[in-house]
């Protein structure tokens, strides 16, 4: 008699609409922030065995605002602002055109919507202008956080915990992979080598369909055709072990790659204020 109740019940509900009523899917969209730029005068620096000797190359620097509903997330932040008038460090020439914070306008965005700040890793062409959203809350890796602690070995591999500006009240710490929102359409890959706790990110938009960010596990086309690992690179095997899980999911997933640096993958984005959904 009960479960005759039950189907009588589950019946008016769909009638009125109620059963079959699901969340609406998010509105998820994809913008592409310019950062900065950089310029090799040696790429060797690229390959710890000894590729791209006396060849030069320019990569950009990218950071990109996910929208999820009514939320709002930044996945990097590039250059520091000191960078506007140009930094040269050995045979690297860098340059930030524009902050995020005044492309953040051309979207009618101010530091205060951005809810989330998520870093792919710590090296300072990624964490520039963290300081800048202070109300975000800071989303890292915990094996990531861990390495701030060593300013000297940080130093040593380009990272400089200063950028970052880290408050414990706005600090959310993961470990592994991660569902920022908890629908599946925003997720963190973790990637360890190139840092401890270095990471790539996984979009589902409406239209486009499943896109990943790649932080910094490949720099270009060709150091991803030749699997190449970076001289600066925490760890060389543990770097190859998440190249090979990265071309797994892609192949899995059928996922649009962006890499980070690449100039022709960040050139078929949209430009602000358009976006990718």
């Amino acid at each position: 008699m009960k479960t005759l109740y039950a189907l009588i019940i589950a019946g008016m509900l769909a009638l009125s609409g109620v059963a079959h009523a699901a969340p609406a899917p998010a509105d998820v969209r994809l913008y592409r922030l310019d950062c900065g730029t950089m310029h090799f005068g040696d790429l060797s620096m690229m390959s710890d065995s000894g590729e791209y000797q006396g060849q030069t190359y320019d990569i950009v620097i990218s950071c990109y605002v996910i929208k999820h509903g009514d939320d709002w997330m930044l996945w990097d932040t590039g250059f520091a602002k000191n960078f506007q008038q140009g930094v040269k460090n050995g045979t690297l020439d860098m340059k930030l055109s524009t902050t995020i914070v005044d492309q953040l306008r051309t979207i009618g965005l101010t530091s205060d919507d951005i809810r989330y700040v998520a870093i792919s890793h710590s090296h300072f062409d990624h964490t520039g202008q963290t300081r800048d959203f202070p109300h975000a809350t800071l989303i890292m890796q915990q094996r990531e956080y861990a390495v701030l602690s060593d300013k000297q070995a940080a130093e040593s591999h380009f990272i400089d915990p200063e950028l970052l500006g880290i408050r414990p009240d706005h600090l959310k710490l993961i470990d592994g992979d991660y569902d920022f929102f908890g629908d599946g359409t925003v997720k963190a890959i973790l990637l360890p080598g190139h840092t401890p706790g270095h990471m790539a990110l996984q979009l589902t938009l409406p239209h486009a369909g499943p896109v990943i960010l790649s932080g910094d596990q490949w720099h270009f086309t060709e150091n991803r055709a030749r699997n190449q690992v970076p001289t600066f690179n925490f760890d060389h095997d543990t770097t190859l072990k998440s190249s090979a899980r990265l071309e797994q999911i892609l192949r899995t997933t059928g996922a649009r790659l962006i890499i980070q640096h690449e100039p022709a993958d960040n050139a078929k984005l949209p430009k602000l204020p358009a976006w990718l959904d």
